[in-house]
């Protein structure tokens, strides 16, 4: 059981380096708040599912889709003054998708430890 668990451990700190190295693809510029919200909760990834608790990493999944859902709508709703579309084409668009990116990858690691397969749409 304790060997089973340091491998469960140790997959999970391996997969939030993932999302480390995501993020070092570019310079991530968190200046709004729904952006420093979202940072934070993508930080709590591995500390949420350490003691792997279903219902623990339901909450986390919970929260994280809360928060990248009033990110996205808050995003969609102002405008930037160079152009009509917040992400794309923006000066901020690399930290933004870099911040969509990286939900998606936790997201997808929450799933797999829930043993749900994600429905993708391409």
């Amino acid at each position: 059981m304790v060997m089973r668990s340091m491998l469960c451990f140790t997959k999970l700190v391996a997969q939030a380096l993932d999302v480390i190295n995501c993020v070092k693809k570019g310079t991530l510029v968190l200046e709004h708040k729904d952006e420093r919200d979202l940072g934070l909760h993508l930080l709590q990834f591995a500390e949420a599912c350490t003691n792997l608790l279903p219902n623990v990493v339901c909450d986390y999944l919970y929260n994280l889709s809360e928060i990248f859902s009033k990110f996205y709508s808050n995003l969609s709703a102002r405008y930037d003054q160079q152009s009509n579309y917040m992400v794309i084409g923006s000066d901020k668009e690399t930290s933004r998708l870099l911040l969509c990116e990286a939900t998606t990858m936790v997201m997808r690691k929450c799933f797999n430890l829930l043993g749900i397969t994600p429905f993708c749409k391409i």
